[in-house]
């Protein structure tokens, strides 16, 4: 995987998506993924995946 930087946009909603899981906001959650499933590409699933795991401890 390169280093390359995901648009704003895209690091924008994951970081909600993250704020969202900590929160327990299940119709933001929805929302948020709606909208990163449009926005999507390999490397910023790769990413939210990376950082809900960080969050939760989870390998």
């Amino acid at each position: 995987m390169t280093e390359e930087r995901l648009p704003t946009v895209v690091s924008e909603v994951i970081a909600g998506v993250v704020d969202a899981v900590r929160a327990g906001d299940d119709a933001l959650i929805d929302r948020l993924l709606d909208q990163l499933v449009r926005l999507a590409t390999p490397e910023a699933l790769y990413e939210l995946r990376r950082q809900l795991a960080r969050g939760s401890g989870s390998p």
